[in-house]
């Protein structure tokens, strides 16, 4: 892979995380606009996600910095990570819908139209992962275990500038994000109203298992756990305690 700058500091990485926001946000534009949300609304959340998305970088770069506290002792700023980008963008969303909105709509006519933007988010959110994965690909960052052959690609790595085999975990997890986006977005043309179900239930498990796999070790939050895995864990709980409330509401009904 190539990490190397290709012009005034950018490198690869940085060109496809760049993609990956961009996809976000237009894929939110387009889905959004055919439920013909309110321009202000539309406008409104539009706003309220660039505004997630920033401080979820800022969030991902700090949590990552507490790994790495975890795993050397050492509070070093360096890197991201997924699941800590996903906590404080969600924070900012939920604080500025409550706060800013509840100021700037005086009917509260934006949370009229939530949900389609609850709908909506595990799409985005997962196309933007995508593209950053393939980001991390050219980085040689969240790798997988050194190989000799197949499956294995040639990767410079931080603990291994000159390059070696490593199990591409960031390939297969942008492919299965590129699947989930795929699925996410029929749920979503079908009105299916499960998409953050879905999204939480199957990232979820699919990270806490792609994590046997990757040999970036972090240190540990719980015994036996990598901290990516600890979050799968509350990730698949909550998304199972909203599946239980939406079958109950269901039979109900």
């Amino acid at each position: 892979m190539y990490p190397n700058e290709i012009i005034f500091g950018i490198t690869l990485y940085d060109i496809f995380m760049l993609i990956g926001i961009v996809m976000a946000l237009v894929i939110y534009d387009a889905y959004v606009s055919k439920r013909k949300l309110p321009i202000k609304v539309h406008n409104f959340y539009l706003v309220l996600g660039v505004a997630s998305i920033i401080t979820g970088l800022i969030g991902a770069g700090l949590f990552q910095s507490v790994f790495n506290y975890i795993k050397s002792g050492v509070f070093k700023w360096g890197g991201i990570t997924f699941y800590g980008g996903i906590i404080t963008g969600a924070a900012t969303f939920l604080i500025g819908l409550y706060l800013v909105g509840g100021r700037g709509f005086k009917e509260r006519e934006h949370l009229t139209y939530f949900t389609h933007v609850y709908e909506v988010a595990p799409c985005c959110i997962t196309i933007a992962h995508a593209f950053g994965r393939i980001g991390c690909l050219t980085a040689g960052c969240c790798h997988g275990a050194e190989t000799d052959g197949f499956p294995g690609i040639f990767m410079r790595v931080a603990e291994n500038p000159h390059g070696a085999y490593y199990v591409p975990t960031q390939l297969y997890e942008a492919i299965f994000l590129f699947c989930l986006f795929a699925l996410l977005s029929y749920f979503y043309k079908k009105n299916k109203k499960i998409n953050f179900i879905v999204y939480l239930l199957s990232y979820g498990s699919w990270r806490f298992i792609i994590e046997f796999f990757r040999a970036d070790e972090r240190g540990a939050l719980l015994p036996f756990l990598t901290p990516a895995q600890a979050i799968s864990v509350l990730a698949i709980a909550i998304g199972l305690i909203l599946l239980f409330f939406r079958l109950k509401k269901r039979n109900a009904d």
